[in-house]
């Protein structure tokens, strides 16, 4: 008893001295003036700068400060002949550096030329899905994976991975021809179902494109529910065909649906793993790995469950020294096992499991 009363003191304490250090900066941040979480300085220089290298063409759109740096801030600025272009660079008036570096007016120009690569990057990506029926509802920060909408079933599954596919070629084509060097490999689309963009947050309409189909709240929204992931593998010749015959489809849900799926999944396997291993454990978690749905449907889908033939000893987490492959309804029930797999981990215990 003594022992936990020390500790609960000693935690206290500590949570004072933490709190009473914290107070003292923002006391002091307070006498100062707060000018360090201020960004009227760092507008300043950018506008400074954009008036001087590019006089006209740059308006200042946005800026926040770099918390928990004490100076600097990230400004924003829009391109006037390119609406697409947002021009972003971190600026450090009360340091005279920019982006990390003393040169401002070159971390400025790379800050513009990035930008209007950017902008290319989105148009191409816009031209090519609403050229042909799907409007792009939001993209990830590297401009690389789309979102758009599309009704998947059973019976449309085949006709939207074709449609989709070739609004992929149209982009992956456009992209290509922009940059040669593209990497080669895979392009992904998120599919949303219809409706899904009724009463998405939105960013401020003035702000660039780039910034609109990027905005953080959106994107959170939209990964806020399960949606679907194709996956179109891109042939060898200079990136340039979308093999969409080839084409991979998974669901993604939200954190809270795929803890209930793995329970469902556990409850589901493990009467059917004890026929053959009476004491069988899961490792538990199955939902946070990869599962995939079955080719042709949407209402099977298949992944590993990990498990222990025995608990192991002293009450330690079973970490999965089996492996079944598992097939399931996208709630984690109706579940089959497939076969068990007894050889899965390297002489390093690393988890070493073949292709679904």
């Amino acid at each position: 008893m003594g022992r936990r009363r020390t500790a609960r003191g000693s935690g206290r304490r500590r949570t004072r001295r933490v709190g009473g250090s914290l107070v003292a900066l923002l006391a002091g941040l307070l006498v100062t003036g707060c000018a360090a979480f201020d960004t009227d300085d760092d507008v300043r220089r950018a506008r400074e700068l954009a008036d001087e290298l590019y006089p006209g063409e740059l308006d200042v759109v946005d800026a926040r400060i770099l918390f928990p740096e004490t100076t600097g801030s990230e400004v924003t600025l829009s391109i006037a002949d390119d609406p697409y272009a947002a021009v972003r660079f971190r600026v450090d008036a009360a340091k005279d550096r920019c982006d990390g570096g003393p040169d401002c007016a070159d971390a400025l120009r790379k800050a513009v030329d990035r930008a209007r690569r950017e902008a290319g990057q989105l148009r191409a990506m816009r031209e090519a899905f609403d050229g042909c029926g799907h409007p792009v509802l939001a993209t990830d920060e590297k401009l690389t994976a789309p979102w758009i909408e599309a009704r998947v079933t059973d019976e449309t599954l085949d006709d939207v991975l074709t449609r989709v596919g070739a609004c992929a070629q149209r982009w992956v084509t456009a992209r290509a021809e922009q940059d040669p060097r593209v990497a080669k490999g895979w392009v992904t689309v998120n599919v949303a179902a219809p409706g899904t963009a009724d009463g998405l947050p939105a960013a401020k309409s003035a702000l660039p494109a780039v910034l609109r189909f990027t905005h953080g709240p959106r994107l959170a929204a939209l990964a806020g529910r399960p949606y679907y992931v194709a996956a179109y593998p891109v042939g060898d010749d200079a990136g340039r065909t979308v093999d969409a015959a080839s084409a991979g489809l998974r669901i993604v849900s939200p954190f809270e649906e795929r803890q209930a799926f793995s329970r469902r999944i556990d409850a589901s396997v493990l009467p059917a793993l004890r026929a053959t291993y009476p004491d069988a454990v899961t490792s538990g978690g199955a939902g946070t790995g990869v599962w995939r749905l079955e080719p042709g449907t949407v209402h099977r889908m298949r992944g590993y469950v990990l498990f222990c033939e025995r608990p192991p000893a002293d009450g330690k987490q079973c970490f999965g020294d089996l492996a079944a492959l598992v097939t399931s309804d996208p709630k984690g029930r109706d579940a089959e096992v497939v076969r068990v797999l007894t050889d899965i981990r390297d002489e390093h215990g690393v988890l070493r499991l073949p292709p679904q």
